[in-house]
């Protein structure tokens, strides 16, 4: 089973259609809810003709696709809690997070999370690495960009 990956923005009530966020903030990345079947590792042991093998599956590396050349390799990273957060400014994730310094131009980015799956097997006095075909998700996120404006009032003064 693949892990199911998370993208979480200022905008979390966004659709998978309409993700957004905005240059600068950050993005939190992150593996929900991951399990030994999900994510690794997942022993199992099998006896045959009396050699015993043991094989392990887990995830060897998780790298995320912003969409705009950024690519960042992480474990399943920290999910975000917004109860922790509610009072603070944009804090970044503590495991696997990103910022984007560029607008989607009108468009969305292609963020996408590709997985490599290994499995460790011991048997027989032998060792080795099997390499899995990866997996792969991804979703759209919409990327805009907030300016503020002086303005100076008839009275003279400065409003932000």
């Amino acid at each position: 089973m693949a892990p199911e990956e998370k993208v979480h923005t200022d905008d979390p009530a966004g659709t998978a259609a309409y993700r957004r966020t905005w240059v600068g903030i950050p993005v939190w990345l992150w593996v929900n809810n991951p399990t030994p079947s999900s994510w690794g590792p997942e022993p199992k042991t099998a006896t045959l003709g009396g050699v015993t093998v043991t094989a392990t599956a887990k995830v060897q590396s998780l790298t995320w696709n912003s969409g705009d050349g950024q690519n960042v390799t992480c474990g399943a990273g920290t999910p975000f809690n917004a109860v922790a957060y509610a009072n603070t400014a944009a804090v970044d994730s503590p495991t696997c997070g990103l910022r984007y310094q560029h607008t989607s131009k009108g468009g969305t980015f292609t963020v996408s999370a590709t997985t490599n799956w290994v499995v460790e097997w011991s048997g027989g006095g032998q060792t080795g690495n099997i390499q899995m075909p990866t997996t792969s998700t991804s979703t759209t996120l919409r990327v805009g960009e907030l300016q503020s404006v002086n303005v100076v009032t008839p009275a003279g003064d400065t409003n932000h």
